[in-house]
């Protein structure tokens, strides 16, 4: 999988958070589920993330005898009506984590963290790379600590 793009990379530990049960430990087969969700979307929602996941939520339930039991949230670091701030993170984190506490299996993505803290334009400081690789531990440590500690939470950094 060398070449292969973080996108496409993201979109496989979807596949394979979702559809545990159908792809057990072939990721060849998670490779064919995502390329399939990618085919049936069109080209300009193919590259964007979120109708992926919504095209693999209706799959999964589907496919999959219990889909009562994974969820799935979507948590956007970048927002172009406010500037980011780590209490906004900390809140959409939160929201999230109480719509999928109810299920035993629980998926959270975020994206647009490194857009986030650092716009298209800017260039990378000292400063901005440790205040991102900070926001990647504080999300880690945040969902670690608010989830329930019987239930399977995959975090997604996207």
């Amino acid at each position: 999988m060398s070449g292969t793009k973080p996108e496409d990379l993201s979109k496989l530990q979807v596949v394979c958070s979702l559809f545990s049960k159908t792809v057990g430990n072939d990721l060849y087969f998670a490779q064919q589920i995502k390329e399939s969700i990618e085919a049936s979307l069109s080209k300009e929602q193919s590259l964007l993330f979120q109708p992926f996941i919504f095209r693999a939520k209706e799959l999964v339930s589907k496919l999959e005898n219990n889909p009562a039991e994974t969820g799935i949230e979507l948590v956007e670091a970048d927002s172009e009506q406010v500037p980011f701030s780590m209490l906004d993170l900390r809140v959409n984190l939160l929201d999230a984590l109480k719509q999928i506490c109810r299920f035993d299996k629980g998926v959270v993505v975020l994206t647009g963290l490194k857009e986030a803290i650092c716009p298209s334009g800017r260039r990378w400081s000292k400063t901005r790379k440790i205040e991102y690789e900070e926001a990647i531990c504080y999300v880690r440590t945040f969902c670690q600590k608010r989830s329930r500690a019987s239930s399977k939470l995959s975090l997604i950094i996207f």
